[in-house]
């Protein structure tokens, strides 16, 4: 709240404005106390106003009142951006006492953002964050059936109350019920169950699947292997474990198949890769975030680059030519546990160009050899890996944006991306698609 004339005022802040927010006259630090005739709590607000085209602002600069008008042109952007991280209002955190909390195994030092336990409806619907449902208030229901906001994104973990608050805790003994209510309102729903052996797998599992099989509302379900810095009360999923999520998995999905037309419900490809098996391609996009789908994409995206190369396709308007004569390799970084993975897509593309192409494959040091997710690597046993295996003359490091995000210029434990390519010889390649990776070769 701010004080103005001795009254207050709530509204947000304006952390940036650009394209129609610039033109209207907006400003970085203005206050938007009334938008198109109401007082805007967050970002749901601003996006619900931009969706009927213009933007009428009332702000305070300074102190002082101000009214603008924003016009988007067709297709554009309006140009706000909001302070406390885009939300124009601080993140909902979590209440619950997760058995599995990744974030309460984060080890001291890394980035602050992953210290943050956020359980936001809000990001929920931006971008995609997984939600509880446990700490939402009447209103927060109310707007959000009231706004439509869908799709959203929700963990669960078991439709049995008391399963999930034996894993949860005890804000967790309600959420089936918000999922219910939720679906009845025909709000589309993604949801995640981390499955922790001998705890929400079996007829715990079983159940899950089929009830909210018969929401409508629900579109899908991904089923995600518990991540474990230490075992006690819980234990990791082992490869017989896994090899009976995936029997499992499968044979619901002939079912949901012949009764929805679709699979429904989706293993992460890491239980394929624990049990030693190749992981299929994802039918459900939104569940790719949970591993579902990850590996066939990277082995699509492999075969599609080696015909454009062997000269069996005609290339598209994005796609990179073969590396030049001056690169001599190319080596991919990946977490230990998908190398069988990024050996067989290196064997299409080396074959295909003419040079060897292999997995750089790291041990989790950061949170411990268990995690093998490349995205959590942290820059320092890369640095460690490049010094006891360092590239040959020519031979180049590719790395996907999800380990080191272009925004932070970092990876997790705060190794500068400058600090990383100093290390491969400024041989490194760090982009969103082996395409983009590959055209950094040939720049």
């Amino acid at each position: 709240m701010s004080e103005v004339a001795g009254e207050t005022c709530g509204g947000v802040v304006v952390a940036d404005a650009r394209d129609a927010a610039a033109r209207g006259g907006l400003r970085a630090g203005d206050r938007i106390v009334n938008l198109n005739g109401g007082v805007p709590l967050d970002v749901l607000d601003v996006e619900d106003a931009a969706a009927d085209g213009a933007l009428w602002l009332s702000v305070l600069r300074g102190g002082h009142p101000l009214d603008l008008v924003v016009t988007p042109k067709a297709g554009e952007w309006h140009g706000i951006s909001l302070d406390r991280g885009g939300l124009g209002d601080d993140p909902r955190t979590c209440r619950n006492a997760c058995r599995f909390c990744f974030v309460d195994q984060v080890p001291a030092g890394l980035r602050a953002a992953l210290s943050v336990k956020d359980d936001d409806y809000r990001l929920s619907f931006l971008h995609g964050n997984f939600m509880t449902l446990t700490n939402l208030s009447e209103e927060d229901l109310q707007r959000i059936e009231d706004l439509r906001l869908s799709p959203l994104y929700v963990s669960l973990h078991a439709w049995d109350d008391a399963a999930r608050v034996r894993l949860m805790g005890r804000a967790a003994a309600g959420s089936r019920a918000v999922l219910e209510r939720l679906a009845e309102a025909g709000l589309e729903v993604h949801l995640q169950v981390v499955l922790c052996p001998g705890w929400n797998d079996g007829d715990v599992l079983a159940e899950t699947v089929r009830r909210t099989g018969e929401l409508d509302a629900v579109a899908d379900l991904g089923v995600v292997p518990v991540s474990l810095a230490a075992e006690g009360d819980l234990r990791r999923v082992t490869p017989d474990d896994a090899r009976a999520t995936i029997a499992a998995v499968e044979g619901w999905q002939r079912d949901f198949v012949a009764r929805r037309g679709a699979a429904f419900v989706h293993a992460a490809d890491e239980f394929y890769l624990l049990a030693g098996a190749q992981p299929p391609g994802g039918a459900a996009c939104e569940q790719y975030e949970n591993g579902v789908g990850i590996c066939a994409a990277l082995h699509a995206e492999a075969e599609a680059l080696a015909r454009v190369w062997r000269g069996g396709e005609a290339p598209g308007e994005d796609a990179p030519a073969a590396p030049p004569r001056s690169v001599t390799g190319v080596r991919l970084l990946t977490g230990t546990l998908a190398r069988p993975v990024l050996e067989r897509a290196g064997g299409l593309l080396g074959e295909a160009a003419g040079l060897p192409v292999r997995p750089f494959a790291v041990e989790n040091r950061v949170f411990g050899p268990h995690v093998t997710v490349t995205g959590l690597l942290g820059g320092g046993e890369v640095l460690d890996a490049l010094r006891r295996d360092p590239l040959a003359g020519g031979e180049w490091l590719l790395a996907p944006r999800t380990w080191l995000p272009a925004d932070l210029g970092c990876t997790l434990d705060d190794v500068a991306e400058d600090e990383l390519e100093a290390a491969a010889g400024g041989r490194l390649a760090v982009a969103e698609t082996l395409s983009d990776a590959f055209a950094r070769l040939s720049e």
